[in-house]
């Protein structure tokens, strides 16, 4: 089955004739098709008008319409058109920085852009994956990569930090680190992650200084329960290009 999805920042509320174009649209496939609120966490039939008022879209929002099923290559030709009247879909070169932009307006503390998100190219164990991770950190936050690293694998040896099934999310509070910093990773390949859970495809690395004041970790906190959320994760696990990736963490980090 063919999967194909569309993440995107809302301009504006989704309208009544919005929704019911789309519900129409959604009839002419036979693709399961769905949209998601990710900043509200909800989830809607696209076959459903009513169901697709309920989501309450409102500007700024990030949302994601989910597509399965063997048309789903011909849908995605098709809705995308209905997403660019909706608001300003990810993965183009206009949109690279807008979750980076978001974050920095709502947690200037935080450092995570664009460039912190990477694919794996070959295979890669524990180690070597945690290693690729420090290494997309910010080179002038981190005042000594050996010892964060060693962190890591210490903390791992604890237990693995395999947080859903196929997301893994390796943190430590450390003093190699100057401000909370965050890296992410997705690899095509499973990663053996050393946990009854089964192997990860998604790692999401969080790093904060040893002696930051609690207040400061609540985002941390936040993105933690956010990734226990199934309409988060699903998404994640479906985000098909790196800014997708990048704006749906950082929407848990934020709501």
């Amino acid at each position: 089955m063919l999967t194909r999805e569309i993440t995107l920042y809302c301009r504006h509320g989704l309208s009544i004739s919005q929704a019911r174009q789309l519900s129409r649209m959604a009839g002419l496939f036979k693709s399961h098709i769905r949209l998601s609120n990710l900043s509200r966490r909800q989830t809607a039939e696209a076959s459903s008008l009513l169901a697709l008022l309920t989501l309450a879209t409102q500007p700024g929002d990030l949302c994601q319409l989910l597509i399965e099923g063997l048309d789903a290559e011909l849908a995605h030709m098709a809705f995308n058109c209905w997403c660019v009247e909706l608001g300003k879909p990810l993965g183009r070169s206009t949109t690279a920085y807008l979750a980076e932009q978001r974050l920095a307006t709502r947690q200037p503390d935080y450092h995570f852009a664009l460039p912190q998100v990477a694919s794996l190219s070959a295979p890669l164990n524990k180690p070597q994956v945690l290693a690729q991770l420090t290494g997309l950190l910010p080179g002038e936050l981190v005042t000594d990569s050996p010892s964060l690293h060693s962190e890591l694998m210490a903390r791992e040896r604890v237990s693995a930090t395999i947080i859903q099934a196929g997301i893994a999310m390796p943190h430590v509070l450390s003093a190699a680190i100057r401000q909370p910093a965050l890296a992410m990773i997705y690899s095509p390949d499973p990663v053996d992650w050393g946990s009854s859970l089964g192997a990860v495809h998604h790692i999401i690395l969080l790093c904060a200084p040893r002696q930051l004041p609690p207040a400061q970790l609540r985002p941390l906190t936040r993105l933690a329960r956010a990734m226990m959320d199934e309409t988060l994760t699903h998404a994640l696990r479906c985000a098909s290009n790196h800014q997708s990736r990048h704006a749906i963490v950082i929407e848990g980090l934020l709501s």
